[in-house]
């Protein structure tokens, strides 16, 4: 009898970590794509293995318009239509093609662009409607549209003289929603004159928690790392002229949110997009002119980081590093190269190139479906080591 039980327990721990085995093998990344013209849009999947390559890769998938972001949870993926068609569409990673449902992000607003969805569940996320100020809550699982939306965050005191907050991405730490807000000046050009803000709010009763000021300008960018208990911010500013962005890391750990700018953004015409692999290694886009940018890895933890340029990433266009999640389950950074159209997927150990992928159009956003992250979770996918699933963490 005991070794028969003993066989059933070891029965019973092979079915349970078989599955989360042959998740661990099988992660799909999903690139949101546009054309170089700006004329039209699709999204493309690449398989994340095997190191080395060859990945396989699915491209031009559901042709739509150029303005696409994408988020992902679970087996599902999101692909949000912005500015001027405003919608949602639900995809599986299984049928990368076929449209499980698509829903309208507008309301009562007449462009409500959406920017990205914040995963709590499978039944609720905040979809954050950039051209409004009410966030909503919905039910990614709804059957029919009019369950989708559920109820809405008034964002009204983010905004600025226009009226609208811009609120642009967040992610869940601990129960807590954390939004990033570029609070533009519409009337000026969009220009970034107003203070920066994230908002805290509670997931349980979807309440605010309090205001943290952030010194960085025109955020595009927001990330936790569970290595350091800290949320990262990384902002643009004016692109190089009146007003210029940087980095700044909160410390979640201390309920008085403690900030501390790391990167002053200046030195680089402002920071395009930003991902933190571990403790003492993350990764900017620093700005130069449209479509000349250039990666810069540096130590996040340094009281004086000094950045140095990534070999072969000079000078080019690099899209993404901003919502979304772009390191795989091998710890890799997939790199939206603009230049040549492709991914480039960097080893993170050594800086090197392991392979690139021609998406087709070209690569803007990536996500991960499955498997399970690298170190880090930003805006949007699968399981991570860090201790998150998607953009949510712990």
């Amino acid at each position: 009898m005991k070794h028969t039980r003993q066989a059933g327990w070891i029965l019973l721990m092979i079915g349970l970590i078989l599955p989360f085995a042959a998740l661990a093998q099988d992660q799909t990344a999903v690139v949101a794509t546009t054309a170089a013209d700006f004329s039209s849009g699709a999204h493309a999947v690449v398989s994340v293995d095997p190191v080395g390559g060859p990945r396989t890769v699915q491209s031009n998938l559901s042709p739509t318009i150029s303005d696409v972001g994408v988020d992902a949870y679970g087996s599902h993926f999101y692909r949000m239509e912005r500015y001027g068609a405003n919608n949602v569409t639900k995809f599986s990673i299984d049928a990368p093609s076929t449209i499980i449902w698509q829903y309208s992000t507008e309301g009562d607003d007449s462009n409500s662009n959406p920017y990205d969805m914040v995963f709590v569940s499978e039944t609720k996320a905040y979809l954050l409607r950039y051209g409004t100020d009410t966030a909503w809550i919905v039910n990614p699982s709804a059957a029919t549209e009019a369950e989708f939306k559920t109820g809405e965050l008034d964002l009204s005191a983010y905004a600025d003289a226009d009226g609208i907050p811009e609120m642009h991405s967040g992610i869940i730490v601990d129960g807590r929603l954390y939004i990033v807000f570029q609070r533009l000046d519409e009337n000026d050009l969009w220009a970034p004159k107003n203070t920066t803000l994230v908002g805290v709010f509670d997931t349980v009763d979807d309440t605010e928690i309090t205001q943290i000021t952030v010194p960085v300008e025109n955020p595009i960018a927001i990330q936790y790392l569970a290595e350091t208990d800290t949320i990262y911010v990384a902002g643009v500013g004016d692109f190089g002229y009146n007003y210029f962005g940087g980095i700044a890391a909160v410390d979640v750990s201390d309920e008085s949110y403690p900030v501390t700018e790391i990167i002053d953004g200046e030195t680089y015409g402002g920071i395009v997009g930003m991902i933190i692999v571990s403790a003492a290694k993350g990764y900017f886009i620093g700005y130069g002119t449209w479509q000349n940018n250039t990666l810069y890895s540096f130590n996040p933890s340094a009281q004086t980081p000094a950045p140095t340029i990534v070999s072969g990433f000079e000078s080019m266009s690099i899209a993404g590093m901003q919502s979304g999640v772009y390191l795989d389950q091998n710890n890799m950074l997939w790199l939206c190269n603009q230049t040549d159209g492709q991914v480039d997927i960097l080893n993170t150990s050594t800086d090197t190139v392991d392979e690139s992928v021609d998406t087709e159009l070209n690569p803007q956003a990536v996500v991960f479906v499955g498997g399970s992250q690298g170190t880090t979770s930003g805006g949007d996918d699968g399981s991570s080591s860090s201790g998150c699933f998607l953009n949510t963490c712990r």
